[in-house]
Parts: C-alpha cells; sequence; structure tokens
C-alpha cells in the first residue's frame, strides 16, 4: 500500500531580492530550489521505515518574508 506524507522547506527573502533583476532572481531562486530538492531527497530516504519514494507534488507560497516550499510525496 502506498504511502503518502508532505515535506515542508522555507526560503528566506531578504530585502535586497526584491529590487534584483529577474536574471539575477531567476539565478538566486534556482540555488535555493535546488538545495532544497537535494535536501528533501536525502529526507525521503532518511524517514522513519527507510526506502525510497518520489515526489507528487510541489507548491510556492509567499508568507511574510519567506516562500514555503510543500512537497507531496509518495513511497
Amino acid at each position: 500500500m502506498a504511502e503518502y506524507g508532505f515535506i515542508v522547506q522555507t526560503i528566506d527573502i531578504k530585502p535586497d531580492m526584491e529590487d534584483s533583476t529577474a536574471d539575477q532572481l531567476s539565478q538566486t531562486m534556482a540555488i535555493a530550489l535546488n538545495n532544497i530538492v537535494q535536501s528533501v531527497s536525502r529526507g525521503l530516504i532518511n524517514l522513519p521505515g527507510g526506502g525510497s519514494g518520489e515526489i507528487m507534488s510541489h507548491n510556492l507560497t509567499r508568507i511574510g518574508g519567506h516562500l514555503v516550499v510543500s512537497f507531496l510525496f509518495r513511497r
């Protein structure tokens, strides 16, 4: 039987990010999101019960000075 769950990570929005060019913002976000994806990938392996899993979907939401990134996973 498949097991579903959520992993949630955050990215701080720094004040200078709002004045960034589109290219600068794209680079900053790509680095931050790649770091999160690597962390989530390791996290799936380390969940209680072990094993592998897959990300089914994700969502980005801004709350105050943070981006909240949530991942729905299945294993």
